[in-house]
Order: structure tokens, then sequence, then C-alpha cells
């Protein structure tokens, strides 16, 4: 009796602009905007530069973001703010062959008296569903099938959404361990008080009291969903010991004003 491969499915998830074997979306976001009672259109590139094609299957989905701004992923239409029922899509099964560049069109009609006054989002997955097997020598044994998953975020404004603000709303210095290692790391709590999805950086800086020395890591990237309040950490590895001024600086780009927060901190030996 000849033993049947074993195939695994992985599933990869894309949510950022980027290159998986050679096939590429763009953009990775689509923000709808428009009067009540309009449809409005944007377009998304699909580039397959590789030897095969590639079938997709298209699906909704919900998503939000959690106090770590972590995505997690719900049935179409099941969140209060989702705008999966007004979305339409031309097909729900899509082919790239290999060498084509192609556009694909997500419609979004907007409701004839739109009250919403709320950012709505939702999710367009592209699944791939004619993944080959890794080994196709046909030899027994295990193969392992890798399947890819897009996901393009959907988002409209209404017209009537306030941008709000940004705000913190705790800063605090804690030291950690890395397994056994003793480091350190910057927490802020923030809050987005408008009603409209907001992204920007939040960047760190430390200053050594005693000696000027200063610490500044890389920015950390944000994005946040309508009035709510998420949780950054900023690791910082082994501090010298000393005391230190330590400021946090939420960037939201030019439409909004850079909020800043300081603390003095005290690291032991």
């Amino acid at each position: 009796m000849s033993q049947r491969p074993f195939c695994l499915l992985l599933s990869l998830l894309f949510c950022c602009h980027l290159q998986a074997q050679q096939i590429s979306f763009s953009p990775m976001r689509l923000f709808f905007k428009g009067a009540p009672g309009e449809t409005v259109s944007e377009t998304i590139t699909i580039a397959n530069t590789t030897g095969q094609p590639y079938e997709f299957l298209l699906s909704l989905k919900d998503w939000n973001r959690d106090s770590l701004g972590i995505k997690h992923y719900f049935p179409a239409n099941s969140l209060p703010h989702s705008n999966a029922k007004s979305i339409s899509l031309p097909q729900t099964s899509f082919i790239v062959t290999p060498g084509e560049k192609k556009t694909y069109t997500v419609n979004l009609r907007i409701p004839p008296a739109d009250t919403q006054k709320t950012a709505s989002n939702s999710m367009l997955f592209f699944t791939q569903v004619n993944a080959p097997p890794a080994d196709a020598t046909g030899k027994p044994g295990i193969g392992i099938r890798v399947s890819m998953e897009f996901g393009i975020q959907l988002f409209y404004t209404p017209q009537a959404a306030e941008k709000g603000t940004f705000q913190f709303l705790a800063f605090n210095y804690e030291p950690w361990y890395i397994k056994d290692s003793m480091a350190h790391r910057l927490v802020v709590k923030y809050q987005n008080t408008g009603r409209v999805h907001k992204d920007g950086f939040i960047r760190f800086e430390l200053t050594n009291k005693q000696t000027g020395a200063e610490i500044r890591p890389a920015p950390v990237p944000i994005a946040i969903a309508p009035q709510s309040d998420q949780v950054v950490y900023c690791p910082l590895g082994k501090l010298p010991p000393g005391d230190y001024l330590a400021v946090a600086i939420l960037d939201a780009g030019a439409e909004y004003e850079l909020k800043v927060a300081e603390k003095n901190i005290h690291v032991e030996e």
C-alpha cells in the first residue's frame, strides 16, 4: 500500500505592502469617502512576476484591535462598526496569470441618509486556492503546501466623523527580565478621542542627568481604532545605573499637534 503525502496548509497573512514569492498587492489599505447615497470605488493592483498562475478566493471579515494593537478577526457584519454590508465585490474568485498585472475594483455604497458619525472598517481577504506542494515529485513522504493569504484593510470615514485628538493616559518605567537577565522598558498608554482611525509613531528619548548621554530607540509605529485605548512597550535593554529624564512624543502627522509626556526615572544597580 502506498503512503499518501501528508499536506500541511500554512496560511501567510500580509497586512502591509510587501511582496511574497514575487506576487504583490498594492495598496494594502483602501480609504472610502463620499456623499450620502453615493457609490464610491477604490482599486487594488495585483502583479504576478512568477511563472505560475495564482488563483484566489475572496471573502470579507470584520476586525478590530486589542489594547496592544493586535488585530482580531470576526465574521462579516458582526461588529458594531463594520462596513462589510456596504461593500460589493464584482467577483469572488480571481486568477492572475504568469507575468500579468491586473486591477480589482472594490465598491462601497454610502447609505442615502448617512447619520453615521464613526468610521467603519472591514477586511478583504485574497486566499490562494491553487498552491502546489513544495515537493511535487510524487514520492511518498511529507509534502508542505503553502497557501498565501493577503488582507486588504477597508476603511470608510463619514463626513460627520470628528477627528478628535491623541492624549496620553499613563507613562511608566518598568524593570523586567529577558530570560534571566534584567532589562528595562518604557510603557505608555494613550487614547484616540476621535471617531476616525489614526496611525502614527511614538518616539522615545532618554537623557542621563549625570552624564548627558542620550538614548533614542527606534520610533514605534502605532495604529488605533476610533475612541480606543492602547498600550505601547519600548524595550531599552540594559541601562547603566543613574537618574534619567524619559520623554515620549506622540506624532500622528501634520494634522495633529504633537503630544509630549515626561517622566523622571531612577535605575538602580
